[in-house]
Formats: structure tokens, sequence, C-alpha cells
């Protein structure tokens, strides 16, 4: 009779088997298959394996493999986006979710289809990737008319998005009204300022202890008027801009 001599095929299978009931694992990652002339052996990147095992022709030394993880935070979600007019004031209010690396908000406007937005707060994220936020922010002094508002969504590595545009129509009144931009200001205030008579009035910006700090005169037509304020010079810090002579609410300014 013939004897047919079979290599051990199937022991490298078996000890793949044995060696995965005695080894540490970690959840794979990724993997593969590796051929040779005496059998086939399927192998995991992320699997912790730290033992060896042989027999007849063949050997496994698995060694240690590092387990394989990635890390890749969703994006701030912003539920809502929404602008509501208060009487003469603009209500604005966003919620997000999935806060992750979020630095801050900055709120902007325009008061025509063809014009820029306008810096008006810059406001602090307040998330940590997990809960819900609800943020609002106060429009004092909006335009008569149209103004569009949009949110500016900035990361801690300075990367932006923005939001979907919202408007409000105010009607035009016979009250004064006052908006500043851009707000924390740099350089230089441009001011808008709705007067209900032509006469000089006197802008004054106060600090938190109340004090004047500067003042200016300004000769204004009834209706809208274009106000360029140079404070370059002015030490950083936060104030108010009041209109003396007027029932205009302060409005708070950051340097």
């Amino acid at each position: 009779m013939n004897h047919i001599n079979c290599k051990p095929f199937f022991l490298p299978l078996l000890l793949i088997i044995a060696s995965s009931l005695n080894a540490q694992q970690s959840p794979v990652a990724a993997g593969g298959v590796a051929k040779g002339t005496t059998g086939t052996v399927s192998f995991s990147i992320g699997q912790l394996v730290d033992e060896t095992f042989s027999g007849g022709n063949n050997s496994i030394t698995p060694g240690l493999q590092q387990p394989y993880e990635v890390f890749n935070p969703l994006p701030l979600k912003l539920l809502s986006f929404t602008a509501t007019l208060q009487g003469n004031h603009t209500l604005l209010g966003w919620q997000t979710a999935d806060e992750q690396n979020t630095n801050h908000f900055e709120v902007e406007s325009k008061v025509a289809d063809n014009s820029e937005f306008n810096l008006l707060s810059s406001v602090a994220a307040k998330g940590n990737g997990i809960d819900n936020e609800i943020y609002q922010y106060i429009d004092h002094n909006p335009s008569a008319g149209v103004t569009y508002y949009r949110l500016k969504e900035v990361d801690n590595d300075a990367s932006e998005s923005f939001s979907q545009i919202v408007l409000v129509n105010l009607p035009p009144s016979n009250t004064a009204s006052i908006k500043v931009f851009p707000n924390p200001v740099v350089t230089q205030m441009n001011i808008t300022f709705t007067a209900t008579e032509s006469k000089t009035y006197q802008l004054e910006l106060v600090d938190e202890t109340g004090r004047i700090v500067i003042g200016k005169q300004v000769a204004c037509q009834k209706g809208a008027n274009s106000i360029v304020w140079n404070v370059a010079k002015l030490t950083a810090g936060e104030y108010s801009l009041k209109a003396v002579g007027t029932a205009l609410s302060p409005i708070k300014i950051i340097k």
C-alpha cells in the first residue's frame, strides 16, 4: 500500500486560533492575509499578541502591534439662528450642538444688499462638545429699514464658517438712533447717527468709572448721518458711547 505524506498545513491556522484565545486584543482596525508556500496566515493591525507558537516545520511569532485609533471630532452644528424685532431692538438667538474646538462667534450685520458685513460683537463659545448651547445677543440700535445679520463661527485653529443670513425690517420713525461698527474697535469708529433735527450734537465716550474720556461735537442733518471717529490713542478697555441731549441708551464700546 502506498502512503501519502501530508504536511501539517492546518497547523498555522490552529496556532492562530490558539493565540487568539491566549493573547490580549484591542479592537481590530485593519488587516490582511499573508500567503506562503506552506500555508496562509491572517493578521490584524491593532491586535496585541505577545506569544510564540511552533510545531513541525511552522513557527509563528506575531509580536506586538500598536493599536490603531482615529480621532476626528464632529464639527459644530448650528441648529438655529433667528432675528426678531422687539420694539426698536433686534434680538438675535442661536442654538448649537457638538461644539468642539469652537473659540467664539462674531455677530455681523449690514444695511444694504450690496454693502459688506460689519462686526457688531464677539461672543465667546461656552460649549464642551456634549450639550446643546443657547446664545442671545441684542442689537440695541438697528438702522431703519432692512438690516441683515449673520454669524461667523471661529475655531481655535482660526478656521471659520458662516451661518445663513437673517433679516429684520424696522419701519422708519421720528426717534433718534445711533449705531457703531466695528465693535470691538481698533483705531476708528464708524458711527451711523439718525438725528431727529438738524443741529450740533455732543458725543461722549465714558469709562467704567463714569468719567468722560473724550468728547466730539458733530453737526448733523435731520435723518441719517455718517460719522468717523479716530480712537487710536484710546486705552484698551470698555467704554460707553453717549449722545448727549437724546433719549438714546448708551452703547457699550470695547477697545
